[in-house]
C-alpha cells in the first residue's frame, strides 16, 4: 500500500534530520515554509486532518509546533500507527467520503483518492525539505519510492 511508503519516507527523513546540527530544524530560510519544522508541522497537520475526514470526524489539532526532531518523530509515529491500524481494518477503498474544507466547501472523494493525496502531498513537502537542507549547506536523504520498493525486497 502506498501509505506504507509515506510512513517509511517520513521516518527516513526524520532519522536523517536527527543526524544534522540541532539548529537546522528551526533555522529560518526563504522557501515554501520558513523552516524545516514548519514544513514538517504542515505535513503532520494535513495527515491528521485528512485522517479525521476519512474517519468522518472533526478532530482539532492540539499542537502548534514541534520543539525538537525527536518530538516530531514521536508524533508522526503515533499518528501513522493509528492510520495504519485503521487501514488494516478498512474493507473498501472505493467508499466515498463526504467532507467540508476549511473554506466551507463540500466535497466527496473515495478513500483511495484521499490516501493517494496524502502520499503525494508528503512527497511534495519532503522534496521541499530536501531543497531547504541543500540551501542550509546540508545533504538530504533519498526518499524516492523506488528505494522503498527495493528496501522492502
Amino acid at each position: 500500500m502506498e501509505f506504507a511508503y509515506h510512513v517509511w519516507a517520513t521516518e527516513k527523513l526524520l532519522g536523517h534530520l536527527k543526524t544534522l546540527p540541532g539548529d537546522i530544524f528551526h533555522k529560518e530560510i526563504r522557501s515554501v515554509f520558513p523552516s524545516v519544522e514548519r514544513t514538517l508541522f504542515h505535513l503532520y497537520e494535513v495527515d491528521a486532518l485528512w485522517f479525521s475526514r476519512l474517519k468522518g470526524e472533526q478532530v482539532p489539532l492540539k499542537k502548534h509546533m514541534f520543539e525538537t526532531v525527536g518530538e516530531c518523530e514521536i508524533d508522526f509515529s503515533d499518528l501513522h500507527k493509528e492510520i495504519l491500524d485503521w487501514l488494516s481494518d478498512m474493507s473498501d477503498e472505493l467508499v466515498s467520503v463526504n467532507y467540508t474544507t476549511s473554506n466551507g466547501e463540500a466535497f466527496k472523494n473515495t478513500r483511495r483518492e484521499i490516501l493517494h493525496h496524502l502520499v503525494n502531498h508528503g512527497t511534495y513537502h519532503r522534496g521541499n525539505i530536501a531543497a531547504m537542507l541543500w540551501q542550509l549547506g546540508e545533504r538530504s536523504v533519498s526518499t524516492d519510492y523506488i528505494y522503498y520498493v527495493r528496501e522492502q525486497g
